[in-house]
C-alpha cells in the first residue's frame, strides 16, 4: 500500500493570490513551533485560500508531500478519515479507515496535511487530529475552521479581514492600490471585465466599496464579479442589501461558498438555537457590547440570562462575534455583514421593534444611572464606559427619533448624557442630538426644560450666541411653568453664561446668586461656581474668585471627583498668573492638564493650553508660548469652539508680545509646529513624562508610543480595520489612519501584523505572539 506518486501537491490556484504576506509568514512561523495550526475567522475571510497558498509555499519542507482534505461537503463525521485517505491517494480500499489505521500509514512520513473546513465536524476532527499527532511525529497539520479544534498544542491564528483605506479622498489611485482589499478587487474585476484597473476616476468609489464590505475577501470578489452588469458606483449604491446583491459566485465551489448569503447561512445553521437567537438579537447593538448589555437586551424565556454567556462563548468559538479587551472588560463586536444578516433574521421573526425598544430602555437606564453617579470617585470609569457605549447611545437616539412616541425618551437620554458628552469631547454631536430631539418633542415638560438648558449651554460652549438667544425665551417660559421645581430654577445658569459672553458680568453674577441651589446639587450648581469664578475674576474681584475656585476644589476632593477638579485648578492658575506667580501658575495649569489626560474634554484642555501660553509669554519663554497657542488652536478647531470672548484681551496681548519678540517668521514656525504636534506627545513633554524613547532606553517596544497610540495598537492586534478603530474610539477614519501610520514609523514596522505580534508579546512575553 502506498501513496500515489502524483499526489503530494496542493491544488493549483485558479485565481491569483493577493496580499496576506504577513499572515503567510505567521503560518510558516506557527508550523515551525507547533505541529497544529488552526486558521480561524468569519466565513468568506479567506481561510481556505490562505491555507492552500501556505501549503504550496511550504511544499519543499515536506519531502513526502503536502495534501489538502476538503471536509465541507461531509455530513457524516465517520467519513473524515476516508476523506483524508482520498486526499492522500492511498490505493488500498479494503481497509476500514480509522485514526489508528490512518496513523499507521503516516507514522514514518514527513507530511503537511491541510484539513479544510472543520467547524461542523469539530468533535470528530479533534479526536482524529489528536490521535494522528500522537502517532506521527513528523506530521504537521494546518486546519481551517470557524472555531478552534480545542486540543492540546494547537496554535490558533485568527484571520482578520483585509486592510482597507481610511475615508480619505485625498489619496491618489496609486496610493490606494497598495491596500490589499483594493488589489483584490482590481484583480478580480479585471478577470470579470477585461482591462479594468483602479485609476484616478474610480479609485475612491472602489475604496468606499471595499470599506463598505468590511474588507471581507469573498464579498469583495463577489462585488467585483458584478462589474459584468454594473459600474463600481452602481454596485456601491446597491450595497445596502449586500446579502442579496452578492449572489454570483464560483459555480464550481460548494453551494455555501457561492454566495455571501450562503456562506453566512452555513455559519448560522451550525449554531445552536440559543446561539442563533443571540446572533439575531445582538444585531441591534451598534459598535461593541459587553456581557451586561447582552444579558439586559437579549435575554428572554428561550434564552435565560444565565445562558447568555454560554451563547456568547459559542458564537466566539464559531467566529461569528469577535472579542475586544478594553481594560478589565471584554467587549464583543459583529462585523457589519454578520450584523446585517442577524437583523434580517430578527425582522423575519417579527422581533425587531421589540428588541429596539429593549435596547433603548437599557441605554436610557444606563445613561440615567451614570448621571446620578457622575460626581464621585468612579467618574473616570463611568466616562470610559460611556465612551465605549457611544455608538449604542447613538443607535438608541436614532430609534427615539424614528419611532412614533419615543422622542420624549430620547430627550431623557440626551439630557442624562450632557456631562458625558462634555467630558468625552462631543459637544458638537451633543448639539446635533439636542436640536433634533427638541424639534420633534415639543411638549412643555420638565424633561424638555432640562434638555433645553443643556442645549443652550452647549451652544454657548461654542460661542454660538445666536442659537442660544433663539432658545432662551422658551427656557424662561418653561422655568415659569415649573417655578415650584427647584431644578427648573437652576436652569438660569445657561442664561447667566450668555450674559457672561456678552460682557454683562454683574448680570451673570446676579442671575446665578439668586438661584436657590440645593446643598447636594452636583450638576448645574457646579457649573454656576465656575461661572461665578470667571465673572469675579474678570471683574478683578480676586478674593471672591479665589473663594469660588477653592470651594469647588474642596468639594471635588471631598467626593473624589476629577473632571471639575481640573477646572478648579485652571481657575486657581489664572489667579496665580494674574498675581505674577508664574511658577505656581504653571504648576496649577499642568496639574489641570494632567487630570484632563484622563478624559477627552477638549474645551478645558484648550483653556489650559491657552493659559499656559500666557504664562510662558509672561515668563519670557516666547517660543513655547507660540507653540502652545498653536496647540490650543488645533484643539479648538477639532471640537468646533473658539476662545471665550472675555478672554480675547489676554490672548491678543500675549500673542502681540510673542510676535514682537520672536519676529513674524519664527512666530509662525513655532505656532504651526504647535498645531501639528500630537496632543499626547506635547502634554507628556510638558508634564515631564516624554512619551517617546529610543530602543536603547526602553525594554518594551510599546513604550515608544503615546497612550492613545498604544490604545490604537491594541485594536490593530484585535484585527480591527481603520474604519472599525475609528468607530470604537469615535474619531475620524483619517485620524485613525494617522495613528496607525505613526505607530508603524515609530516601531520601524511595515505591516499591521507586526504591530499585532508585538502587542501579543508584550502582554505575554512567555508565549509566542499572536497575529
Amino acid at each position: 500500500m502506498a501513496v500515489q506518486e502524483h499526489q503530494g501537491l496542493p491544488p493549483a490556484e485558479l485565481a491569483g493570490f493577493v496580499g496576506r504576506q504577513g499572515e503567510l509568514r505567521e503560518v510558516r512561523r506557527g508550523l515551525s513551533t507547533s505541529r497544529l495550526v488552526t486558521l480561524t475567522g468569519v466565513g468568506g475571510v479567506g481561510k481556505t485560500r490562505l491555507a492552500i497558498r501556505a501549503s504550496w509555499e511550504l511544499r519543499r519542507a515536506f519531502p513526502d508531500g503536502t495534501y489538502v482534505a476538503e471536509l465541507a461537503g461531509l455530513e457524516d463525521g465517520g467519513l473524515v478519515a476516508q476523506a483524508i485517505v482520498t486526499s492522500l491517494g492511498l490505493q488500498d480500499q479494503s481497509t476500514r479507515w480509522t485514526a489508528d489505521t490512518l496513523a499507521q500509514q503516516l507514522a514514518a512520513r514527513r507530511i503537511l496535511l491541510v484539513l479544510d473546513n472543520c467547524e461542523h465536524l469539530l468533535d470528530t476532527c479533534s479526536r482524529l487530529v489528536t490521535r494522528l499527532l500522537e502517532r506521527c511525529p513528523d506530521l504537521r497539520i494546518l486546519a481551517t475552521s470557524r472555531q478552534p479544534l480545542g486540543i492540546v498544542g494547537e496554535r490558533v491564528q485568527p484571520l482578520s479581514t483585509m486592510r482597507t483605506p481610511a475615508d480619505d479622498d485625498s489619496q491618489s489611485a496609486q496610493a490606494l492600490r497598495k491596500f490589499e482589499a483594493i488589489k483584490l478587487f482590481e484583480d478580480r474585476a479585471a478577470a470579470a471585465v477585461g482591462g479594468f484597473e483602479v485609476n484616478d476616476h474610480n479609485a475612491h468609489v472602489v475604496a468606499r466599496l471595499c470599506r463598505r464590505l468590511d474588507g471581507i475577501p469573498l464579498a469583495i470578489e463577489l462585488a467585483a464579479a458584478r462589474l459584468r452588469a454594473l459600474s463600481p458606483g452602481q454596485v456601491l449604491e446597491h450595497l445596502d442589501d449586500q446579502l442579496t446583491l452578492l449572489t454570483s459566485g464560483n459555480r464550481a465551489a460548494l453551494p455555501r461558498q457561492q454566495t455571501l448569503r450562503a456562506s453566512i447561512d452555513w455559519s448560522f445553521h451550525l449554531c445552536t438555537e440559543q446561539e442563533q437567537a443571540l446572533w439575531a438579537r445582538a444585531s441591534v447593538f451598534a459598535g461593541s457590547f459587553d456581557l451586561r448589555d447582552a444579558e439586559a437586551v437579549c435575554a428572554s424565556d428561550d434564552l435565560p440570562e444565565r445562558d447568555v454567556l454560554t451563547a456568547v462563548a459559542g458564537l466566539l468559538d464559531k467566529s461569528v462575534i469577535f472579542r475586544e479587551e478594553r481594560g478589565d472588560v471584554i467587549r464583543y463586536r459583529l462585523l457589519e455583514t454578520i450584523r446585517q444578516y442577524g437583523r434580517e433574521a430578527l425582522r423575519v421573526d417579527g422581533d425587531e421593534r421589540e428588541l429596539q425598544e429593549r435596547h433603548q430602555a437599557w441605554y436610557l437606564k444606563l445613561t440615567e444611572d451614570t448621571h446620578q453617579r457622575w460626581f464621585g470617585a468612579t467618574q473616570v470609569q463611568l466616562a470610559e464606559r460611556m465612551w465605549l457605549e457611544h455608538a449604542n447611545i447613538r443607535a438608541a437616539l436614532e430609534f427615539c427619533l424614528a419611532a412614533p412616541g419615543e422622542s420624549h425618551e430620547g430627550l431623557r437620554i440626551a439630557d442624562a448624557c450632557h456631562n458625558v458628552w462634555r467630558v468625552n469631547g462631543l459637544i458638537s454631536e451633543g448639539r446635533h442630538w439636542f436640536e433634533r430631539l427638541l424639534d420633534q418633542d415639543r411638549e412643555p415638560t420638565i424633561v424638555r426644560a432640562r434638555a433645553l438648558a443643556s442645549a443652550i449651554h452647549f451652544a454657548l460652549l461654542q460661542n454660538d450666541l445666536t442659537a442660544a438667544n433663539r432658545m432662551l425665551p422658551e427656557s424662561r417660559q418653561l422655568e415659569g411653568e415649573f417655578d415650584d421645581d427647584i431644578d427648573a430654577r437652576c436652569y438660569r445658569v445657561p442664561e447667566a453664561f450668555a450674559a457672561l459672553q456678552q460682557y454683562d458680568f454683574s448680570g451673570a453674577v446676579a442671575l446665578v446668586e439668586e438661584i436657590p441651589f440645593r446643598r447636594d446639587d452636583r450638576d448645574w450648581g457646579i457649573t454656576a461656581k465656575i461661572l461665578l469664578g470667571d465673572s469675579y475674576s474678570i471683574q478683578g474681584d480676586r478674593e471672591r474668585a479665589m473663594g469660588q475656585w477653592q470651594d469647588l476644589l474642596r468639594l471635588c476632593e471631598e467626593h473624589g471627583e476629577r473632571w471639575r477638579r481640573a477646572y478648579a485648578m485652571w481657575g486657581l492658575g489664572i489667579e496665580a498668573w494674574r498675581r505674577g506667580e508664574w511658577t505656581h501658575a504653571r504648576s496649577l495649569e499642568l496639574e489641570c492638564l494632567s487630570v484632563q489626560g484622563e478624559f477627552r474634554d477638549q474645551y478645558c484642555t484648550a483653556l489650559c493650553l491657552e493659559t499656559l501660553s500666557w504664562i510662558a509669554a509672561s515668563a519670557g519663554q516666547y517660543k513655547e508660548a507660540a507653540l502652545l497657542a498653536g496647540a490650543a488652536r488645533a484643539v479648538r478647531t477639532e471640537f468646533g469652539g473658539t476662545l471665550l470672548p472675555y478672554f480675547d484681551e489676554y490672548q491678543q496681548r500675549c500673542q502681540q508680545e510673542v510676535r514682537q519678540s520672536l519676529g513674524e517668521r519664527a512666530y509662525t514656525k513655532a505656532f504651526t509646529e504647535g498645531t501639528q504636534r500630537p496632543l499626547g506627545e506635547l502634554a507628556g513633554e510638558l508634564l515631564g513624562q516624554t512619551t517617546t524613547h529610543t530602543a536603547a532606553t526602553s525594554n518594551e517596544p510599546l513604550d515608544e508610543l503615546t497612550k492613545r497610540e498604544r490604545e490604537v495598537a491594541a485594536l490593530v492586534a484585535q484585527g480591527m480595520s481603520n474604519k472599525q478603530i475609528a468607530q470604537a474610539l469615535v474619531i475620524s477614519q483619517r485620524t485613525a489612519e494617522g495613528y496607525v501610520e505613526r505607530i508603524l514609523v515609530k516601531l520601524g514596522f511595515s505591516s499591521r501584523s507586526q504591530i499585532a505580534a508585538t502587542v501579543a508579546e508584550t502582554r505575554n512575553p512567555h508565549s509566542p505572539p499572536q497575529p
